[in-house]
C-alpha cells in the first residue's frame, strides 16, 4: 500500500485526494507563476540598464488616475479613454496604441503616466521617453566604447510591454529621427505591443512628421484623444503636463 492509498483510508469520505496528474498540474502552475515573476523583474532590470533610470522619470512617478483633475467633459472623456486603454492592456485585450494630442499643460503627460504607473504596478515593463532622449540613446550606441548596439536598443524598445514616446513634434524632425521612430513602431506593431504618443501636433501635422503608415499602426484598435482645453499651469491648477 503506497502513501496515497494510506492517506485515502484516513480521509473523510467527502474528501477526495488529488490524483498524480492533478498534483503535477498544480506544481506546473506554481512554476509558471515563479517564472512569470522572474521574467517581469528581469524586464525592469533591463529597463534600468538600458536607460540608466526607471521606466518613468521621477517627475511623473506620482501621476495617477486618482489625482487627475476633472473640470469639464473633455477631461472626463480623456480620463475614461485612458482607463479603458489600461484595462485592456492589463487584461491582454487588443488595445492598439494611443495618441494624446494638445497644447502644453493640459494633462497629456499626467494621463499617459497614470497608464504607465498602473501598468508598472501590475509588473508590466514600461518606458516613457522623449524623442530627444531617444535620439541621444541612439547616438550613444555609435560610440566605440558603447555597451549596446543600435539593433539591441531597437530590440529592447520593441519588446517592452508599453512604450510611450513624448514630445513628438518638438524635435528637429530630421529624417534619421523619423526612420528610427518608424522602425520601433513597425517592430512593436509586428509584436502586437502598444505604442503611445504624446504630441502638440494636429493629425495632419503628425502624419507629415511621422508618416501615415506609422500613425495607422498606432491607431489600429487605438485611441486618439485631443486635449483642447486651457492649460492648468496658466490657470494655476495642480495638473502636470
Amino acid at each position: 500500500m503506497n502513501i496515497m492509498q494510506r492517506l485515502a483510508q484516513t480521509m473523510p469520505a467527502h474528501v477526495k485526494p488529488y490524483t498524480y496528474e492533478q498534483m503535477q498540474a498544480i506544481r506546473q502552475r506554481e512554476a509558471d507563476v515563479v517564472a512569470k515573476n522572474l521574467y517581469e523583474q528581469n524586464q525592469q532590470t533591463r529597463v534600468s540598464k538600458a536607460l540608466g533610470r526607471s521606466g518613468i522619470k521621477k517627475r511623473h512617478q506620482h501621476c495617477s488616475f486618482d489625482n487627475f483633475v476633472i473640470q469639464n467633459a473633455g477631461q472626463q472623456h480623456a480620463f475614461d479613454e485612458s482607463k479603458t486603454f489600461v484595462d485592456n492592456l492589463l487584461n491582454d485585450r487588443a488595445c492598439g496604441g494611443f495618441i494624446f494630442a494638445g497644447t502644453s499643460g493640459t494633462g497629456k503627460n499626467h494621463l499617459a503616466c497614470a497608464i504607465a504607473n498602473q501598468a508598472l504596478q501590475q509588473r508590466r515593463s514600461v518606458v516613457v521617453i522623449t524623442v530627444a532622449e531617444l535620439m541621444l540613446k541612439f547616438r550613444d550606441t555609435y560610440r566605440q566604447d558603447s555597451a549596446t548596439s543600435e539593433t539591441a536598443l531597437i530590440r529592447f524598445l520593441s519588446n517592452v510591454d508599453l512604450l510611450v514616446i513624448d514630445e513628438l513634434g518638438v524635435q528637429h524632425n530630421s529624417n534619421n529621427e523619423r526612420v528610427m521612430i518608424n522602425r520601433i513602431i513597425d517592430e512593436r506593431y509586428t509584436l502586437e505591443k502598444p505604442t503611445g504618443v504624446i504630441t502638440n501636433l494636429q493629425s495632419d501635422e503628425l502624419i507629415t512628421t511621422l508618416g501615415r503608415a506609422a500613425v495607422d499602426r498606432i491607431m489600429e484598435d487605438g485611441k486618439w484623444v485631443t486635449f483642447n482645453w486651457a492649460s492648468f499651469r496658466i490657470n494655476k491648477g495642480t495638473q502636470p503636463a
